[in-house]
Parts: structure tokens; C-alpha cells; sequence
């Protein structure tokens, strides 16, 4: 959970997001623009395209700088980050919102959020408060890659059902990603669509290799 009264205290702040935080990243670095202080943005995987539209795509830096006061990593919590900024007034501009409501995107992506009545209480707020909802939709939502299509092809035709089919095992390693051109982000997309098979409660992505649990994705209740 970030806090807030962090940001306040220190001079430089650096951000440290992956593809599922970028746009909390964005969120942040345009509220800490509006205090006047320093802040640098740092992701620990190449950012995928599909953020380009966020305003600060082109800030990512791949290494932390040594002058940084605090550094904060995020998780993907969007509903408790936006409640925060409430709770302390924070105004919200239209990056900031169209920051916001891409995250909430993001989430629905690799979990169905859509059916939450906070979240979604708080996505129309944050088109009133001028956020691109449009854009943030043909971005993320309207247009998947083909390497996507490639890789889900390759991982439907190996998943193996378990525990009287509750458990999906879905196994994955270096030359399906090469072969299809995706990401192990896009794996993780494929994963959270297996898990919408009947009887399914938990879905696991396993590195074939070495017998690795890369990721459990379980219902929620």
C-alpha cells in the first residue's frame, strides 16, 4: 500500500512498477509533479506498447537512481490507492483520472472487477472527472496482439485438468514464448481465461523447464 504522508516527507520519489502497476505509476507521478518534487519512474520489465497513451510512457527508466529518498513498488490495488486520494482531497486532473481508469482496466483483465459496485462507482466518477475512458478502452480492452492468439493456441492445447477438474495445470516455457512472440504477461491473460472453464477454482501457470509455479490464480469468492 503506498502511503501518501511518504510522498510528502521526501524530496525524490522513485517509482517502481511493472506492466500491471504502469498506470498507478502514472497516477502517482503526476501527483507528485503538482507537490514540485522530483520523481523518477523505474519499471522492472519492458513496458508494454499498449500504455503508450499514458503521460509518462516515455519516462520509464530501467535503472533506480543512487539520488532517490524513497522508493515505493507498487501493487495493484487501484480501488484503495484511488480511496486514499479521496481521503486526503487530493484534486484529481485528467491524467490523473485517465491514469486511474486504465488501472481499473488493467485489473479487470486478469480479474473480473467489473461486477464490483465500488469499482465501478469509482470509474464513472472518474469519467466526470475528465478521464479518456475512450482511449483507455481502445488501448487496453479493443486491440490484443496476434503473439497473444499465437500463445493461447499453444497453452490451450497443453493445459491438464486436475482434482476432478477444479485445478487447471497449464505449463510454459522459453520456446512457446519465442515461437508465438508473446510475453509472459500475455500467458498470465491466457491463464485468467482458462480459469472461466465450469468447475474451475484454480488456475496454475508452471514453467516447464524447471517445474516452476510462476503463478496460482484462484477464484474469488
Amino acid at each position: 500500500m503506498v502511503e501518501l504522508d511518504q510522498i510528502n516527507e521526501n524530496k525524490h520519489i522513485v517509482l517502481i512498477a511493472n506492466n500491471e502497476t504502469f498506470s498507478l505509476a502514472n497516477v502517482l507521478y503526476t501527483y507528485i509533479l503538482t507537490l514540485h518534487k522530483k520523481v523518477s519512474l523505474v519499471a522492472t520489465q519492458e513496458i508494454d506498447k499498449k500504455f503508450v497513451f499514458l503521460p509518462w510512457f516515455d519516462k520509464v527508466r530501467k535503472i533506480v537512481p543512487s539520488s532517490g529518498d524513497i522508493k515505493i513498488e507498487l501493487n495493484l490495488d487501484t480501488l484503495r490507492l484511488y480511496q486514499e486520494f479521496q481521503s486526503h482531497s487530493i484534486k484529481m486532473n485528467e491524467k490523473i483520472a485517465t491514469s486511474f481508469y486504465s488501472s481499473f482496466l488493467v485489473e479487470d483483465g486478469l480479474k473480473s472487477i467489473l461486477c464490483e459496485d465500488k469499482k465501478l462507482s469509482a470509474m464513472s466518477e472518474l469519467i466526470t472527472l475528465g478521464a479518456d475512458c475512450k482511449t483507455c478502452n481502445e488501448f487496453l480492452k479493443s486491440s490484443k496482439s496476434l503473439a497473444l492468439f499465437r500463445l493461447k493456441s499453444l497453452l490451450f492445447a497443453n493445459f491438464v485438468l486436475k482434482n476432478e477438474a477444479k485445478v487447471v495445470e497449464v505449463y510454459i516455457d522459453e520456446a512457446m514464448l519465442k515461437q508465438s512472440g508473446a510475453k509472459l504477461t500475455d500467458a498470465l491473460l491466457v491463464a485468467q481465461e482458462l480459469l472461466e472453464i465450469i468447475h474451475v477454482h484454480k488456475v496454475v501457470l508452471i514453467q516447464k523447464d524447471e517445474n516452476k509455479i510462476l503463478k496460482e490464480i484462484k477464484v474469488e469468492n
